[in-house]
């Protein structure tokens, strides 16, 4: 199993169309580089903090569905934020491109608006589509939780809804950043489904249910890290 290393390509903007894109060449011209892949992630990380769990560590309300101007993202974050130092140079732009190009779909832009479409920790009103499709689904956790989700299922814990993946690759991600015992739980969708359990689609690999119960869990993978 390749494990990414979660490192964020560089993000560019097209000279002649303005796309923003993640490599130097376009319409072919050289493209402007907009931000670093260090930045870049240090600012997805950020946004994916203040928009799921501590909007108001930065003085911000999100609306009932979770939406807030990005202008006022922007100015809370360099007046606000506790290290906002370190964040001078940004601009509407530079939300908008991570936003666009984020690789899991975390976020949703509409208008001069934006939202994190899942994850959330504080209660907020995300109509997502509910899938009927997906067969089989993962979730990441640590060794030391596997006895108790075994005995009792996945619950939402801290967040409010229980986030799952198709993608077995990110479910490893998930449990590595949790500690180095990861567990991978291999899960029915059909089955959370039969129970009265819907599914529905997140992200680009990420799915979204209530509770799984423990019958719905298959398998357990047991991955070993170098």
């Amino acid at each position: 199993m390749k494990i990414s290393k979660n490192v964020l390509p560089s993000i560019y903007r097209c000279k002649i169309c303005g796309a923003y894109l993640e490599r130097p060449i376009h319409c072919g011209a050289p493209c402007d580089l907009l931000l670093d892949g260090q930045r870049r992630l240090m600012l997805s990380k950020l946004l994916s903090a203040l928009l799921r769990h501590i909007p108001h560590e930065i003085g911000i309300s999100l609306d009932k569905d979770g939406w807030v101007s990005i202008k006022e993202l922007v100015t809370a974050i360099k007046q606000r934020w506790k290290n906002k130092e370190l964040y001078n140079w940004l601009t509407e732009e530079h939300v908008i491109a991570v936003a666009m190009l984020d690789p899991k779909g975390r976020f949703e832009i509409k208008d001069d608006y934006i939202r994190a479409k899942y994850g959330h920790s504080i209660h907020v009103n995300i109509s997502l589509p509910e899938d009927n499709e997906v067969q089989i689904l993962y979730h990441g956790t640590q060794l030391r939780n596997l006895k108790s989700i075994l005995s009792e299922g996945i619950k939402p814990m801290k967040r409010v809804k229980v986030h799952l993946t198709k993608s077995i690759e990110e479910a490893m991600e998930n449990a590595l950043r949790k500690g180095r015992a990861p567990v991978i739980l291999v899960i029915d969708a059909n089955e959370l489904r039969q129970h009265g359990h819907k599914v529905f689609k997140a992200g680009k690999n990420v799915y979204v249910t209530d509770y799984v119960p423990p019958l719905c869990i298959k398998r357990v993978i047991t991955p070993q890290v170098k």
